[in-house]
């Protein structure tokens, strides 16, 4: 198998195309690094990220506000349990202790 001058040629000039377009991506990413740094860079990933995150559950909670709804409120409950209980007990306790009163009084 012999490859013609031309062919030679060609394959040339598409790797020097490719080499140009690799070194232009590549000078672009060292002068954002330089500017940035790796720190800038993965915060402003995170944060887009994060947006993107925040997006999407906004987009949730407009389609199912009643799941939502009910999910803060169980979430509620639970973060109060403790006081609501105490309150309930002591409901529960003035209630029968004013019956206690009023058939020892």
């Amino acid at each position: 198998m012999r490859v013609s001058a031309e062919e030679v040629l060609a394959n040339r000039d598409t790797r020097n195309l490719a080499k140009a377009a690799f070194d232009s991506r590549y000078r672009a990413i060292r002068a954002d690094m330089e500017e940035r740094g790796i720190a800038g860079r993965i915060i402003d990933e995170t944060i887009e990220k994060a947006v993107g995150i925040v997006d999407e559950a906004v987009e949730v909670a407009e389609e199912h506000p009643a799941l939502v709804g009910g999910t803060l409120a169980a979430l509620m409950l639970w973060i109060f349990r403790n006081p609501l209980i105490a309150w309930i007990g002591s409901v529960l306790r003035t209630d029968g202790d004013k019956e206690e009163e009023i058939e020892h009084g």
